[in-house]
């Protein structure tokens, strides 16, 4: 693009919390968000882009203003980086705290399964689908990492996740990632996505996504974490994210309670960003009791991917995947199976490597 620092970034770029990554302020800092109005054909600035940023850079840089509007899209969350630099990479010991790999020789497909809010890898340890290699997500607050402090920024979160699994050789490897992402497990896998295909230029095999609104209508929706220790435990249970015995259990909810409030308040901190959509099916699941999800939103997950999608609807409510788990995997594994099947089958990425000693 040009116009770039010693550090390799562009001197248009802001400082604002969703732009850290981009590096170096320049001094417009102050003047962006001054009301200058937008710079001839450009039309009005969307919420998440400074009213008057146009004229504010062109009157503090040599940049010219079609660079810096470009330069700010690339750096909003879901959109494309063109500046070249290496993607993140986690240190295998560290990505191993984020990923937990239940190993199987042969398989065709990783299935990295993401956990609900408070929840943690256990959830999915039951889950075996035939031919895929089970990664489980570890957050921070929970499990070995119970003494870590719970991130409460989803984006952050994402990225961390995206390294690791790059940390793990998981992108470069030949067998092809599928995502699956429960209630705010699914916004993370979704965002994710994202940042493999901005950054990493990947993009998984298929992204199942299950008991959660869609990204682009979560605005407006009821905060979570404004509640109290016994109104969120209550919650839980009338959800049937744990069992009455727990709820009574004082140092069981003790022990969950801290993850449960940081992640709903990475939820409710959380700032859609119009993103393009991704080259890979989508799956959306939903059931019929899931007061928290009307069954018509599922559908709406249908704009967020170029390629298939498909949505079904389970009985029971926001928690179904454990009563029905033999039917969610069964559904599932036929899904992210099918194009491993028939004519052109032995061609795709998955019969490549029938290497176990290989990544």
């Amino acid at each position: 693009m040009g116009c770039t620092s010693s550090k390799g970034c562009c001197l248009c770029c802001v400082p604002d919390a969703a732009l850290k990554s981009c590096g170096p302020a320049v001094p417009i800092a102050k003047e962006i968000t001054n009301g200058y109005p937008a710079p001839p054909g450009h039309g009005a600035h969307t919420p998440a882009h400074p009213q008057g940023l146009g004229e504010a850079i062109q009157t503090r840089t040599r940049c010219i203003s079609a660079c810096a509007v470009r330069c700010i899209h690339d750096h909003l969350p879901g959109h494309r980086h063109d500046h070249q630099r290496a993607p993140a990479k986690m240190r295998e010991e560290e990505a191993r705290k984020w990923l937990s790999v239940k190993r199987k020789d042969f398989a065709r497909v990783r299935l990295v399964c993401f956990p609900y809010a408070g929840g943690n890898s256990n959830f999915y340890k039951t889950w075996d689908v035939k031919e895929a290699e089970m990664v489980t997500v570890e957050l921070p607050g929970r499990n070995a990492r119970y003494n870590e402090k719970v991130i409460t920024d989803v984006y952050l979160i994402a990225k961390k996740i995206a390294a690791a699994l790059a940390g793990l050789g998981y992108i470069e490897s030949k067998i092809p990632l599928v995502f699956f992402g429960h209630s705010f497990g699914a916004i993370v896998s979704t965002l994710v996505a994202q940042i493999l295909r901005n950054q990493y230029n990947y993009t998984p095999k298929h992204l199942v996504v299950s008991g959660c609104v869609p990204l682009h209508l979560r605005a407006g929706r009821p905060k979570f974490s404004v509640a109290n220790d016994d109104e969120l435990v209550s919650s839980l249970l009338d959800m049937g994210g744990i069992t009455k015995e727990m709820a009574r259990n004082r140092d069981v909810v003790t022990q969950f309670l801290p993850a449960l409030k940081g992640d709903y308040l990475a939820v409710d901190k959380y700032v859609y960003h119009e993103a393009p959509p991704l080259d890979c099916p989508i799956l959306a699941l939903g059931s019929d009791q899931d007061l928290r999800v009307p069954q018509h939103e599922t559908e709406e997950w249908a704009r967020f991917t170029t390629k298939e999608f498909e949505s079904r609807i389970f009985p029971g409510g926001h928690f179904f995947l454990k009563p029905l788990e033999k039917e969610v995997v069964a559904y599932v594994s036929s899904v992210i199976f099918r194009d491993l099947t028939g004519p052109g089958a032995t061609d795709l990425p998955g019969f490549i490597l029938f290497d176990p000693n290989k990544k």
